[in-house]
């Protein structure tokens, strides 16, 4: 049994609401905190949102890293499955999307499925992107976060925050890029893709083989932006997360 000091560290909350009809559960991208999602959570009126902590970053840098996505996943899942007073989306972007998946399928197997996965800005679980980027020199590992944008380029400059940054986001990057889920791991649950059209990390035939992912719904949107579409306009991501709830809870009210 987790206590409250384990969803404290791991689980933050960023919205909340007095009669919440569900919960939706970010996970962020690699190198990314519960805080990369403030502002987007802020467009959901109706939903309790909360976005994960990963160890090994901001108040939790002094944690040892996890070792694998689905080591990652593990943890994750079952706390979600301990806090099952509402309905969960999950959603995740970049290599979130890939933990997502995983929290997915051992929420699944233990008979508590969420309502619905978001991911968005990954290729396929199915389909390993391995580009050795973790493996990369400080400099060619800078341009590539220089090239996804989502950080400023005064914090790349900046020698201190990179200190801070750089070992989760290498650590996060060796995660992703090592991981490769069994084809054998289908979802039941309806899978949501989302894409911007001018992100360098997958286009829409990498995205769309997450249709082999589920049984259930599939659907594959893109957006003007690139990697992270969202951060700059998520008006249609989030209307498109009410709907898929409003679709869910009208079949399993």
């Amino acid at each position: 049994m987790s206590t409250a000091e384990d969803f404290g560290r791991w689980i933050r909350t960023l919205s909340s609401t007095d009669d919440p009809r569900a919960r939706l559960i970010l996970l962020p991208h690699a190198g990314g905190s519960a805080n990369s999602y403030f502002q987007f959570a802020r467009g959901f009126g109706e939903l309790d949102v909360h976005g994960v902590q990963y160890p090994g970053r901001q108040d939790r840098r002094r944690e040892p890293f996890r070792d694998t996505i689905e080591e990652l996943a593990e943890e994750i899942a079952a706390l979600i499955g301990e806090w099952n007073d509402l309905p969960v989306v999950l959603m995740g972007n970049s290599m979130g999307a890939l933990v997502a998946f995983e929290v997915a399928h051992r929420m699944e197997a233990k008979g508590n499925a969420p309502l619905a996965l978001f991911a968005c800005g990954r290729v396929a679980p199915t389909l390993r992107k391995d580009e050795g980027t973790h493996l990369k020199g400080n400099d060619a590992f800078l341009r590539e976060m220089a090239l996804l944008g989502g950080m400023g380029h005064e914090l790349l400059q900046d020698e201190e925050i990179l200190d801070l940054i750089l070992p989760p986001m290498r650590a996060d990057y060796r995660l992703a890029e090592t991981y490769c889920a069994s084809p054998e791991i289908r979802l039941s649950v309806p899978v949501h893709v989302h894409i911007g059209k001018a992100d360098p990390k997958v286009n829409e035939p990498e995205a769309a083989e997450w249709k082999r992912s589920t049984t259930g719904e599939f659907t594959l949107d893109t957006h003007e932006g690139g990697h992270f579409f969202f951060t700059d306009d998520g008006t249609r991501l989030t209307d498109s997360i009410n709907r898929a709830l409003d679709d869910a809870l009208a079949v399993n009210p």
